[in-house]
């Protein structure tokens, strides 16, 4: 198994990119000149949502591996 595609990389990345468009938003609502204070502020809602996901899809992998660790034990 490639673990670039495993589904706790996959998970991560989700929540890392959810973070950086935070991040990007964060810039464009500071700076009065960008003219996009309120598409930011929905995307924001939007990466909120994406990071949660990810995590819970994090979460969830993390408790089948233990659950499959303590069949195989």
């Amino acid at each position: 198994m490639n673990v670039s595609n495993s589904p706790s990389a996959m998970a991560v990345s989700g929540i890392n990119q959810g973070f950086q468009r935070l991040a990007e938003n964060t810039q464009n609502i500071i700076d009065p000149q960008s003219g996009q204070q309120l598409e930011s502020l929905v995307d924001n809602t939007l990466a909120e949502k994406q990071v949660q996901a990810s995590a819970k899809a994090l979460k969830t992998y993390d408790e089948m591996i233990g659950s499959l660790i303590d069949v195989i034990a």
